[in-house]
């Protein structure tokens, strides 16, 4: 979904993006590296609204920073040297969502169908509040993909996803982030409605 979630959320998501000049930074230089439909998604995003609601400041990324692009041809690209050189000071994970599905089967033990588009890729994350991504467009315009909407992140809720490519992955990932510890007005939910 781009756009299309309650506007006080996305309003919100975007003065806080604008508000993090370290995510603007970032933002920019993965756009210059020219990747097919690219995005900053995950903890890059969803901690800093977290830090932003619990009124701590997001200084530096905590974690990696996710760059998630779809590219069905599978160029090689030099996107993850490029950033890690421009700013050696994060780890950078980038992966191409068109193939994702293939290590995604191994991790669940199963087959994973492949992915039609960056939006099905994201809606297979474990968590529904970590399944957003962000980028900057040509004109510096902020964009985002939230397939599962804005207001878990905004609610504070951690749901685990019902069609995440491998549901135990929510446990494991909410006990060894420690997200409660860091943030604690958050939630957690199970289920939808």
């Amino acid at each position: 979904m781009i756009g299309k979630i309650r506007s006080d959320f996305e309003s919100n998501l975007l003065a806080i993006v604008a508000a993090t000049p370290w995510l603007l930074e970032v933002l920019a230089a993965v756009r210059a590296v020219g990747l097919p439909n690219c995005y900053v998604a995950a903890g890059a995003i969803r901690n800093t609204v977290w830090n932003a609601l619990h009124g701590s400041p997001s200084e530096a990324s905590f974690g990696d920073i996710d760059v998630v692009y779809f590219d069905p041809a599978d160029a090689p690209n030099t996107a993850q040297h490029q950033l890690s050189a421009k700013f050696p000071q994060y780890t950078w994970d980038v992966a191409n969502q068109a193939t994702i599905h293939q290590w995604q089967s191994a991790d669940a033990g199963r087959p994973i169908s492949a992915y039609t588009s960056i939006e099905s890729a994201l809606a297979s994350w474990p968590e529904t509040a970590t399944a957003i991504a962000v980028r900057m467009d040509g004109n510096g315009n902020i964009e985002f993909i939230a397939p599962f909407g804005l207001s878990d992140l905004f609610e504070l809720k951690v749901r685990p996803n019902p069609h995440a490519s491998n549901p135990a992955a929510f446990q494991a990932r909410q006990l060894a982030k420690g997200w409660q510890k860091r943030w604690p007005r958050l939630r957690v939910v199970h289920g939808f409605g």
